[in-house]
């Protein structure tokens, strides 16, 4: 199975941003791919809050790409306008080959911080999930968390029992944090479960990059540094089942 990371810099506006994602989808169809990942709220990451929010018919020109391309979306994360409330939700819908919608994760764990110089609070404008996100795409059971989830295990842990054999984390990691954070837990999360970990990140100011293909045992097959552009990995399942056959952890749970 082929892979594509598409590492973006959404600080530009809306319009500007989503020509920039549909460039690189373009880009990354002609590689010819069987999923494709974008980041954290590739449409729009900047000041004015209102601009980035999405509405469920605004994904429509992504169902026409990937049904006209045959190619399955991870549509990173969206900023999802809530019919009840006027928070929002940080949505990734997965799209497959029809295009159809076959898959909505709604972030679980908000950010959270509470630092002298630094606060924030996602919670504040978010709504937060309370499902797994788990699908198939191409027959592969799909795990899916979106930035702040890497940080706790146990949620990766039931993408595994649930049959994840690939996990795509859309993210917007700060280089503040991400210079240790970012590197360790993907890397961890691999190796813990067994799994592919496809990190797809933002870059730009105070950004970490670094959207990376790791393997289930810990090997970084191929990284991106600091630049914008696309990653594309091939994976190896019968590999993976022949490791997870040979070194049976995952029995153990």
């Amino acid at each position: 199975m082929n892979i594509t990371l598409i590492q973006m810099n959404s600080n530009g506006t809306r319009k500007e941003n989503e020509e920039k994602a549909f460039k690189f989808l373009n880009q990354a169809v002609k590689q010819n791919t069987d999923i494709i990942c974008l980041s954290e709220k590739f449409p729009y990451w900047g000041k004015n809050r209102d601009e980035g929010k999405v509405k469920i018919e605004d994904i429509q020109i992504y169902k026409n790409f990937a049904k006209d391309n045959n190619v399955n979306l991870i549509l990173g994360s969206i900023d999802l306008i809530s019919e009840d409330s006027e928070k929002t939700t940080n949505t990734c819908f997965v799209i497959d080959r029809q295009g159809n919608i076959v898959g909505r994760y709604d972030k679980k764990y908000m950010y959270v911080v509470d630092k002298p110089d630094l606060k924030i609070d996602e919670r504040e404008r978010t709504i937060s999930g309370n499902k797994l996100g788990i699908v198939e795409l191409d027959n592969v059971k799909i795990g899916i968390g979106i930035c702040f989830d890497l940080r706790f295990p146990e949620y990766f842990r039931e993408l595994t029992k649930n049959g994840a054999k690939i996990i795509f984390l859309p993210s917007h990691f700060r280089e503040s944090t991400g210079s240790i954070a970012w590197d360790i837990l993907t890397k961890a999360r691999a190796i813990e479960n067994q799994v592919y970990f496809c990190a797809c990140n933002q870059t730009g100011q105070d950004l970490c990059g670094n959207s990376k293909v790791i393997s289930f045992d810990g090997t970084i097959i191929d990284l991106l540094d600091k630049d914008e552009g696309i990653l594309k990995v091939e994976l190896d399942l019968k590999q993976q089942e022949k490791c997870r056959k040979e070194f049976p952890v995952l029995e153990q749970m």
